[in-house]
């Protein structure tokens, strides 16, 4: 069985289209969320980008993993160990208060992170860490900490889904993206060739990030 991992950063309102389409293939997905900036607005060149309000949003998600993003997206690497953890335990139990259940899993937003900041995430009770670092071997991470990301792209990921699926050894496919970019880029369409793609090959079983063993 080979796995391949859906995870959805920022959690804007283009997550409500995305999970549509992931919902009409059955395809469960890990939403990593910053609970410190609901209904924030800010512009990628003149389109508007805008967090939703989690609190009056929260069954959308009803079926997928929520996981932790940070409380604010700020780089962890220049903060100090107190504020890190701040950062990362204040979001966790937002998140938890919301929607009534565990967070295991951590995404470290932007591309700032070394051992120290993985361990004090860690010491919050993380038990899953995605690093924004790039591994395109199809194999399993070394441990559940240390979890790289096969694509952000979705033309990138449409390019090596075929080579997972030909290559007898790949193990696992981790695909992190934005739900922006699909509204951006109208992008949608290949987002959904994607899900018909993943979901019609019976040897891959998607997984959220939680369930990474």
């Amino acid at each position: 069985m080979k796995y391949f991992v859906f995870a959805i950063d920022d959690g804007t309102i283009f997550d409500k289209k995305v999970i549509e389409i992931l919902n009409r293939y059955n395809i469960k997905a890990t939403f990593n969320l910053n609970s410190g900036l609901q209904d924030f607005v800010w512009y990628k060149n003149d389109f508007e980008v805008r967090r939703l309000n989690l609190e009056e949003n929260k069954h959308i998600y009803d079926g997928h993993e929520v996981a932790s993003h940070s409380l604010t997206h700020p780089y962890l690497t220049n903060m100090s160990d107190e504020d890190v953890y701040r950062e990362v335990k204040e979001d966790v139990n937002n998140l938890r208060n919301i929607f009534a259940r565990n967070i295991e899993s951590f995404s470290f937003p932007f591309d700032g992170f070394d051992e120290r900041t993985i361990n004090i995430v860690k010491s919050v009770g993380i038990t899953h860490i995605i690093l924004p670092e790039i591994d395109t071997s199809f194999f399993y991470p070394c441990d559940t900490f240390h979890i790289k990301v096969t694509s952000w792209n979705i033309d990138d990921a449409l390019y090596r889904i075929q080579r997972f699926i030909d290559s007898e050894l790949a193990e696992i496919f981790v695909f992190v993206s934005h739900s922006y970019d699909y509204e951006y880029e109208n992008s949608y369409d290949k987002l959904e060739r994607l899900c018909q793609v993943v979901s019609s090959h019976k040897d891959i079983k998607t997984i959220t990030i939680r369930e990474i063993k």
